[in-house]
């Protein structure tokens, strides 16, 4: 039985107020941080579902992400509930999925997800990288070994940090902004970034916060 036959999910078509209401159904490969994260954040007229990766159950490689993003998908649209302006996006880290034994599985996802209109940011090496972006600039070039060498950095400006409880004082939604900016400057390109993740240090989860506040206008 897979994780969306366990959890159905329904983006609630009848439960939206306004015709322009938005729903971006967010596909993620890590079990903590990026559903604990998008639950301190509420946006006007938008509505944010994250499938995370349920914990140990071996399911975090990119082709399962995006699979359970189309499984969500098709269950939407055959309840009619998929409006034209909804988004679905995966976020996925390169730690790990870009290693020799793991680069073809990744491209395959990537190009099924291409083919099935699903949008992709990846975050270079993991998504604690546009959580450190909520408080700090990272300069071009810089270079963490993986991710626990970001968490290390995320903990020398919080005083602490544990992706297993997130606090959502410590990245107020006023400091979303700061970090589109600052996850911009990584990218040589960033309205038309080049490949389908940073080469080097960087986090496209600034492509999906564009789209959101685009809804805001």
């Amino acid at each position: 039985m897979s994780f969306i036959d366990r959890k159905p999910v329904s983006i609630g078509r009848a439960q939206r107020t306004q015709r322009d209401d938005r729903c971006f159904v967010v596909a993620t490969d890590d079990t903590y941080a990026p559903r604990q994260y998008f639950d301190g954040l509420s946006f006007p007229r938008v509505k944010v579902i994250v499938l995370e990766t349920e914990r140990d159950s071996g399911m975090s490689a990119p082709v399962h992400v995006v699979r359970r993003l189309k499984d969500a998908y098709q269950r939407c649209k055959n309840a009619n509930e998929v409006l034209e302006d909804d988004e679905f996006w995966v976020l996925l880290d390169t730690d790990h999925h870009l290693e020799p034994n793991h680069i073809d599985g990744t491209l395959a996802a990537v190009q099924t997800a291409t083919q099935a209109g699903i949008k992709i940011a990846f975050s270079n090496p993991c998504f604690e990288l546009w959580l450190l972006l909520h408080h700090a600039d990272v300069a071009p070039g810089t270079v963490f070994a993986n991710c626990d060498a970001v968490g290390l950095e995320l903990k020398t400006h919080l005083g602490g940090y544990n992706k297993t409880s997130l606090r959502p004082a410590d990245f107020p939604q006023s400091r979303i902004p700061d970090a589109i900016r600052r996850a911009r400057t990584l990218e040589a390109t960033p309205d038309t970034p080049e490949g389908y993740w940073p080469q080097t240090t960087g986090t496209r989860i600034y492509r999906l916060f564009e789209r959101i506040q685009a809804t805001q206008i």
